[in-house]
């Protein structure tokens, strides 16, 4: 069965040294993510199961994501391929399958039984305003079309029942949110807990806002999604998350919400954002907290497949040679192409920034390129780009209201550079080679000691 609990049996399974069991009790008042921290510096990122979490019965999972190769394990994928075998598969969706109830449905609570502070209160950062709940997929139905929504937003813990949401600006959930808040009405959620990575993957697809993605989990996960009622609302949910959160935004309400340690790496400041109410939770008896460790790899990489995929699906249109796209950093992309054309560069950078509100500096490069290779990239731009060329600069533009640099939330500045050879790779100054039959004749372990070559770049 697909769930978040079979997948960490099958890591366990084909990457047995990539799940960590901790048993030992820690505070989820920033052990947690310490500890995620510093395995990150030792190029450690296994799957971590927390046994024993103070304050709480409730065992907490994170780092899912944290690594490339497992993420794409999860869509049946090798890692070099994930982005198209993503896009292969989302275009053949699979509607839900409606069961009677499931192992979410195990523990029903309603009204005053709920209490949130039962939960593993985990706090991320030093600076953090509290409490947050940060691998919570929001589903949610616009009151206009009827669509079904599926996105990723934080939840500041307020009391036994209520959280902030985070609704990022011009988004599918704020703009259902905002139709709700015209008609005077509150917006129904759930916010499922316990996620098969293939269904965040689904949840964080950047496509029309007439796609559902539940239908999208289904393609992802290579069966049909069982989904029972939810007990509040009309929302159907999955039988075999580990929780569910059911309430409603109610109009007009704000409160003071963050600071809270982003992805960006920086910590952003105290807004004022909406109220969510939460009216019932269900869950597995033996059910565990997932938790995401925000800009952390296991953050960072889960939210990179789904964004290079559209991006690829967009400059595709635009330019149908395009050969591979890679985000190296927050709100950052490189392209590469076989360019045909003269203008298919300054093409790729404008197809980027028209798809996606994130995406603020586009590097475009020949396919001779290896845009896994940041010095290759920088290299290009330092050799086949002229400034007063190439660099396209786009004034007081939508873009992310987390981003730390805006002077305004979600208005930005985007720019791209064309690095591309001009006009076309086979008709730009040479680059010098070594002999291809030199090249191929040499064999490295003729003059090199057999264990310097064995051992790892980072040992050297």
């Amino acid at each position: 069965m697909i769930e978040l609990r079979s997948y960490i049996e099958k890591v366990r399974h084909e990457f047995p040294d990539e799940v960590l069991t901790i048993s030992k009790e820690v505070d989820p008042r920033f052990e947690i993510t310490a500890l995620v921290a510093k395995l990150e510096q030792e190029r450690r990122f296994p799957l971590l199961v927390f046994e024993n979490v103070k304050g709480t019965k409730f065992p907490v999972v994170t780092n899912v994501h944290a690594a490339r190769r497992r993420l794409a394990s999860a869509i049946g994928s090798e890692p070099r391929s994930a982005v198209a075998t993503y896009l292969r598969r989302i275009a053949r969706p699979i509607p839900p399958k409606e069961i009677a109830t499931g192992p979410v449905k195990e523990v029903i609570l309603k009204g005053e039984q709920v209490d949130l502070r039962v939960l593993p209160q985990i706090v991320h950062h030093q600076d953090d305003a509290g409490p947050y709940l940060t691998a919570g997929i929001t589903l949610a139905r616009d009151p206009l079309s009827g669509r079904l929504n599926c996105s990723f937003n934080r939840l500041m813990f307020i009391d036994k029942n209520h959280t902030s949401i985070h609704l990022t600006l011009a988004k599918h959930l704020w703009e259902c949110y905002t139709n709700a808040e015209k008609l005077k009405q509150p917006l129904k959620l759930a916010v499922i807990l316990g996620a098969h990575p293939a269904w965040s993957l689904a949840a964080l697809n950047i496509g029309s806002i007439d796609e559902e993605e539940f239908y999208l989990m289904g393609a992802l996960a290579g069966e049909a999604m069982e989904v029972v009622p939810a007990e509040t609302t009309d929302l159907k949910v999955p039988a075999r998350a580990e929780m569910i959160l059911e309430g409603e935004i109610p109009p007009f309400e704000r409160v003071d919400e963050g600071p809270f340690g982003e992805f960006t790496g920086y910590s952003l400041g105290s807004r004022k954002r909406e109220i969510f109410h939460v009216q019932a939770v269900t869950h597995r008896k033996d059910a565990f907290l997932h938790d995401i460790a925000v800009g952390h790899i296991d953050h960072l990489l889960l939210s990179t497949i789904p964004m290079e995929a559209n991006l690829f699906r967009s400059v595709r249109a635009m330019v149908p040679s395009v050969k591979a796209v890679r985000i190296p950093a927050p709100f950052t992309v490189y392209v590469s192409i076989e360019k045909k054309t003269e203008g298919q560069g300054k093409n790729a950078i404008l197809a980027i920034l028209g798809s996606d509100l994130y995406m603020k500096h586009v590097i475009v490069v020949d396919h001779d390129i290896d845009i896994f290779n940041d010095q290759r990239v920088q290299w290009a731009v330092g050799t086949r780009c002229q400034a007063d060329r190439d660099v396209m600069i786009i004034s007081h533009v939508g873009g992310s209201d987390l981003d730390p640099s805006n002077l305004k939330d979600g208005v930005t500045a985007k720019m791209g550079i064309d690095a591309t050879a001009k006009p076309r790779l086979d008709t730009f100054t040479p680059r010098h080679r070594v002999a291809k039959d030199v090249f191929e004749r040499l064999d490295l372990k003729d003059f090199v000691p057999a264990a310097w070559l064995a051992q790892k770049d980072g040992k050297r």
